[in-house]
């Protein structure tokens, strides 16, 4: 990595510091590109989710069109053959003259949802909330009024 400039080799320092220890990122592993001279990372944020690229930048460095679309191919052509190609987001790390990072996702098509079925409940129980008082919520959305002949009624 002798081959790149010492700015990208600080921002990429940055980047890493960032995800590794203040995010907690289980997995990043740094490359070099030789044709376009990028330091860039592949890493997952957990050990359940996909690979993802990772490319620190100068918030100074511009991209066409054509090469944000083809910033994923380019990535894929530098790495060794023996790691897996199929990664299918980058993640643009932004680093301004602060040093403050913004992170910016792009991905082939429209992302997966893989972890929905594990967010999703099996308690059957909505709310603690007890069987008089949503008698009494039923009662008001059909009649549009509450019951005012309750003596046990406060109101405020």
């Amino acid at each position: 990595m002798n081959r790149c400039d010492a700015k990208q080799k600080a921002f990429a320092q940055r980047v890493y510091i960032d995800l590794k220890i203040c995010r907690k990122w289980s997995k990043l592993h740094a490359y070099f590109d030789e044709t376009n001279k990028w330091i860039f990372f592949i890493g997952t944020q957990s050990d359940d989710q996909p690979l993802i690229f990772v490319l620190p930048m100068s918030c100074d460095q511009q991209f066409t069109v054509d090469e944000l679309f083809n910033l994923k191919s380019k990535l894929s052509s530098a790495l060794p053959a023996t790691i897996s190609s199929d990664i299918q987001s980058v993640l643009m790390a932004i680093v301004a003259n602060d040093f403050t990072i913004g992170y910016f996702n792009f991905t082939t098509g429209l992302p997966t949802v893989t972890s929905l079925e594990s967010e999703t409940s099996t308690n059957s129980v909505v709310s603690s909330i007890n069987n008089d008082f949503i008698s009494e919520i039923k009662t008001e959305n059909v009649t549009n009024e509450w019951s005012t002949t309750d003596p046990s009624i406060v109101w405020d």
